[in-house]
């Protein structure tokens, strides 16, 4: 499998979430098997396991922001079955404004995402925005 399509994956993901449109998420870009590792002590932390939930937890995410999070990616680091997303995120809620830079990291299998561990700059500040 050529990198191309792994970073047409992981940038389709982020253009969705934007959107809102976690259909397309759920209904194109994710593996069944799904699992999303999201760190920290905050409230959104956790495993997330199979569509449903990963889907779940994008939800809240949107939900919790009122749509304000964005994801700019700055560089793709691929092998044959990983990318590695070097981004900035930011977003808005309750008057706190995020502005932090992290890692997404995605194993994905025939195209789809099949894992997906993120690790931010510095998880305080994460868990401060979403606690």
């Amino acid at each position: 499998m050529s990198a191309q399509p792994d970073i047409t994956t992981a940038k389709a993901s982020y253009e969705a979430i934007i959107k809102g449109d976690l259909d397309y998420v759920r209904d194109n870009l994710l593996a069944d098997d799904v699992v999303f590792h999201v760190p920290g002590q905050g409230k959104l932390a956790g495993d997330y396991r199979g569509k449903a939930e990963v889907v779940g937890y994008l939800a809240r995410l949107v939900d919790v922001t009122g749509n304000t999070m964005r994801y700019e990616p700055d560089a793709f680091l691929t092998d044959e079955d990983r990318v590695a997303v070097m981004l900035r995120i930011t977003g808005e809620r309750g008057g706190k404004t995020l502005d932090e830079r992290g890692v997404h990291v995605f194993r994905l299998v025939d195209g789809k995402i099949a894992e997906r561990w993120s690790f931010p700059q510095d998880s305080y500040v994460i868990d401060e925005f979403f606690g």
